[in-house]
């Protein structure tokens, strides 16, 4: 074999083996894009639903209170307008159910909010017949109204740390998976 042969298989074999480190390191690349998108995509919509339903949540309470403070209008108006958005992300919520417990809890949420809208209305028709007073307003809001919506602020607080939980777990799967693809193909 010529000279000429020997550099030129020398390089052929070195391309092949380059030509095999470079392959499984974008398989191992793709592994890793698959793992991440798995996180956001899962979790990410729940925790996003779950924290903007507190925020309207709250911002109901507000409206609640102020109606019962006396300024109807504003207090309905703004009871309403976030009636609305906690809807609209409870219902992303939802349609996002990704891992175990979650759907029981929006279950649960669902419920419980319907119970809080329920019992706002009681209270709000008792206030328009002029069958409470601003005391006894904020006595029942105290008894009927208050405990619902802390519960469903807890849920909602359950269900972004469940997923804030799992989403940390994916992203330790997903570190492992980067170790193990470093460390391949340094071997490779």
């Amino acid at each position: 074999m010529t000279l000429k042969k020997k550099i030129l298989l020398g390089y052929g074999v070195a391309f092949a083996f380059m030509s095999v480190v470079m392959a499984w390191a974008v398989l191992n690349l793709v592994s890793l894009g698959k793992a991440t998108d798995a996180i956001l995509r899962e979790n990410y919509r729940s925790i996003l639903a779950a924290e903007h339903m507190l925020d309207a949540l709250e911002r109901q309470d507000s409206g609640i209170l102020i109606l019962l403070l006396g300024d109807a209008r504003k207090g309905t108006f703004q009871f309403r307008e976030n009636d609305a958005v906690f809807l609209q992300w409870l219902a992303r919520a939802k349609d996002n159910v990704t891992i175990a417990g979650e759907a029981e809890l929006v279950r649960s949420l669902e419920a419980n909010y319907a119970r809080y809208r329920q019992r706002i209305s009681e209270v709000t028709e008792l206030l328009g017949a002029q069958e409470l007073s601003p005391e006894s307003s904020l006595s029942t809001y105290q008894k009927s109204i208050y405990p619902v919506f802390i519960n469903i602020r807890e849920e909602c607080a359950q269900l972004r740390n469940l997923n804030e939980g799992t989403m940390y777990a994916a992203s330790d799967r997903a570190g492992e998976v980067a170790r193990r693809a470093i460390w391949s193909t340094v071997s490779v």
